[in-house]
C-alpha cells in the first residue's frame, strides 16, 4: 500500500487536529456565489482541518508585519469526487483565514495548492489571496523517481525552523522546484525559477490566442505572419525552459 500524503509530511503529534469542516459552514461563513455553493455540494466528500502549526503546537516562531500574518499555518485535507472542478474548491477552501496548505485527494491522486495571502488593508482580521500554486496530479500508486524525491522533500525535518513564513515558503519553493522538474529534469530550485515558470504560462497563453486567430484568418499572408510570430514565441518558451 502506498503511503499517504500525510505520512510523507511527518508532522509531529503535538499539531494534529484532525477536525471534520462541513459544507454548511463554509456556505454560512463565507460569501460563495451560486456557481461555488454548487461545485461545494457537488464535489466534495469531506474536509478535515489535519495540523495547525503555531507556537503552542510547534517550535517554529510566528512571522507578522503590516502586510502578511504567518502566526498560524494549516494543513487541510479535501477528498473531491472529480479534478475537473480544482481552481473554483481551492478558491473555496482558500477563504479560510489561515496561510494554509491545501492536499485535494480524488481516489488514488493527489494535488497539493499553496496560496500567499495577505492581510486585508480595509478589514485587517482578513486575509486575501495574492496568488494560488498547484502540484499537477501525482498518482500516489504510479509515482516517477522525481516525484517521490519531491514528497520525501516535504518531510517537516527538510523546511526550516526560523519561523513559520520561512516555513510556509520552504513548500511553496518545494511545488515551483517539481513544477519546473518537467523542464529541468531536477528539484533545483532557483532565485528566477517562479518568474521564469510564470513567464512560461503566460507565453502559452498568448501561443493560444494566437492559434485561434490563426483558424479564424483567410489572408495568406496573415497566416504567414501568425505562423512566424507563434514560431518566436516558442523559441522564447525554449530559451526559458534551459533557465530552469
Amino acid at each position: 500500500m502506498s503511503k499517504s500524503i500525510l505520512e510523507y509530511l511527518a508532522l509531529p503529534k503535538s499539531c494534529c487536529i484532525e477536525r471534520k469542516l462541513y459544507k454548511k459552514q463554509f456556505i454560512e461563513n463565507f460569501s460563495l456565489n451560486i456557481h461555488e455553493r454548487k461545485v461545494l455540494s457537488e464535489y466534495v466528500q469531506s474536509i478535515t482541518l489535519e495540523y495547525l502549526l503555531n507556537q503552542n503546537t510547534i517550535n517554529i516562531p510566528p512571522f507578522s508585519n503590516d502586510e502578511i500574518d504567518y502566526t498560524e499555518v494549516a494543513f487541510v485535507s479535501v477528498e473531491i469526487t472529480s479534478q475537473d472542478k480544482l481552481k473554483t474548491l481551492s478558491k473555496i477552501i482558500q477563504y479560510i483565514p489561515y496561510p494554509l496548505i491545501v492536499i485535494f485527494t480524488c481516489k488514488e491522486s493527489c494535488c497539493i495548492n499553496l496560496s500567499n495571502k495577505r492581510i486585508n488593508k480595509q478589514d485587517n482580521t482578513k486575509l486575501f489571496v495574492e496568488e494560488e500554486y498547484f502540484t499537477h496530479w501525482l498518482n500516489l500508486e504510479n509515482l516517477t523517481a522525481i516525484e517521490k524525491e519531491f514528497l520525501e522533500s516535504l518531510h517537516v525535518k527538510e523546511h526550516p525552523f526560523t519561523d513559520l513564513y520561512a516555513f510556509y515558503k520552504s513548500y511553496l519553493d518545494k511545488i515551483l522546484a517539481l513544477n519546473a522538474s518537467k523542464f529541468s529534469g531536477n528539484l533545483h530550485v532557483k532565485a528566477t525559477t517562479e518568474a521564469s515558470l510564470k513567464e512560461i504560462q503566460a507565453l502559452h497563453v498568448k501561443i493560444n490566442e494566437l492559434k485561434s486567430k490563426l483558424k479564424k484568418e483567410t489572408v495568406f499572408n496573415a497566416k504567414v505572419a501568425l505562423n512566424i510570430e507563434i514560431k518566436k514565441i516558442n523559441d522564447t518558451i525554449e530559451k526559458l525552459k534551459g533557465t530552469l
